[in-house]
């Protein structure tokens, strides 16, 4: 209980955070140009297939990090990122990594196995990291490239569907 007190004196608000972080030129600059927290269809879109990359690869404990870094260097928007991410929760990692694993194996298994030596449980272990790695990034890449795709389409099947509700026929 004394830790929790000791941070929590040490520690700013969020609300400080928040407030130093929308106040400060710099990173809010930086921060609204990145699309960081953009609405627009593009930066969503960019957002949806960061969020499906790294949902879909086996970087537990380190996927909002990654998907902010991502988001920054793709122009993304973060929290579509991390909505999309819960593809992979608590509930779907266990059968995800168990199929990733089956891929990996059936796709590199000769290769990993030339390349890494299984000598006890060790070299199994990185063995089998690696077949849920590569595994894993034959799912991750086609699934946010489609999602990417699939969200920009959507988007403007909607907005042509607008359109035509209103008697329009659209851009000239």
């Amino acid at each position: 209980m004394a830790m929790h007190r000791f941070f929590r004196r040490q520690l700013p608000s969020e609300a400080r955070v928040r407030a130093w972080l929308g106040n400060h030129p710099l990173i809010s600059r930086f921060l609204a140009r990145s699309g960081f927290f953009g609405l627009h269809r593009r930066t969503l879109a960019r957002g949806v297939g960061v969020g499906l990359f790294v949902g879909l690869t086996p970087t537990v404990g380190i996927q909002i990090f990654l998907m902010a870094v991502i988001c920054l260097l793709l122009r993304a928007s973060f929290p579509a990122a991390f909505l999309v991410s819960w593809v992979s929760n608590p509930l779907t990692a266990p059968a995800l990594y168990f199929a990733f694993n089956r891929l990996g194996e059936a796709v590199f298994g000769d290769l990993v196995r030339a390349t890494l030596t299984a000598s006890g449980m060790a070299g199994k272990a990185a063995m089998h990291t690696a077949y849920v790695g590569l595994g894993s990034l034959l799912i991750a890449v086609p699934t946010a490239l489609l999602g990417y795709t699939l969200f920009l389409g959507t988007w403007r099947l909607s907005v042509l569907r607008k359109w035509r509700s209103r008697g329009d026929d659209g851009p000239n």
